[in-house]
């Protein structure tokens, strides 16, 4: 056991749940609604979805309680996961953040405005980014095979999300989302 790097993953976890928590609260107390609709087929997206949670619950479990699993992870992929997670949590935190209001779980049903400020003018999927940080964290972390394939399954899934939301904002912001993809790169 490595203990520096499992109590970051705990506390790197404690503030992604306030800031989700704060920010759902936020958008419920603004706009009393957070559900869209599925940007790819309902089944991939419900499951992309479960299986990211699943992939970082494995994560803080092994954190919390070192014992369990089968395997623990070398020291160094222990470092590089729990600092990675830090960095995928500030990516997430500022891109709910950015988002604002228009952060759904889905694709939004009422108007919006394309967002390009914040993360948004170095990426135009800075949330999604961070979501493939902190899964790919999780699976160095604790790199079960169940953990690999959860994890390996919500990075697709969530990539076939970002091809469903771009031909969305293609539809949606038409010549802008054009300009603005022109500029901006998918990730980095």
């Amino acid at each position: 056991m490595h203990p520096v790097p499992y109590l970051i993953v705990v506390y790197a976890f404690i503030v992604m749940g306030l800031g989700f928590f704060l920010t759902i609260r936020r958008i419920f107390i603004k706009e009393g609604d957070l559900w869209g609709s599925p940007s790819i087929n309902p089944f991939l997206f419900y499951s992309g979805k479960i299986t990211m949670f699943i992939s970082w619950a494995l994560a803080l479990l092994k954190a919390i309680f070192p014992d369990f699993g089968w395997m623990d992870a070398p020291l160094w992929m222990s470092w590089i996961g729990s600092c990675m997670l830090c960095i995928g949590t500030v990516v997430l935190l500022l891109s709910f953040y950015g988002l604002g209001s228009s952060l759904k779980y889905g694709l939004p049903g009422k108007e919006t405005q394309l967002k390009t400020s914040g993360l948004y003018r170095f990426s135009r999927h800075p949330l999604y980014l961070g979501v493939f940080l902190v899964t790919l964290s999780s699976i160095l972390f604790f790199p079960s095979v169940l953990n690999i394939f959860t994890g390996l399954y919500c990075i697709v899934t969530h990539y076939l999300m970002i091809l469903g939301e771009e031909t969305f904002l293609a539809n949606r912001f038409g010549n802008d989302w054009i300009a603005y993809k022109n500029k901006v790169r998918r990730f980095l």
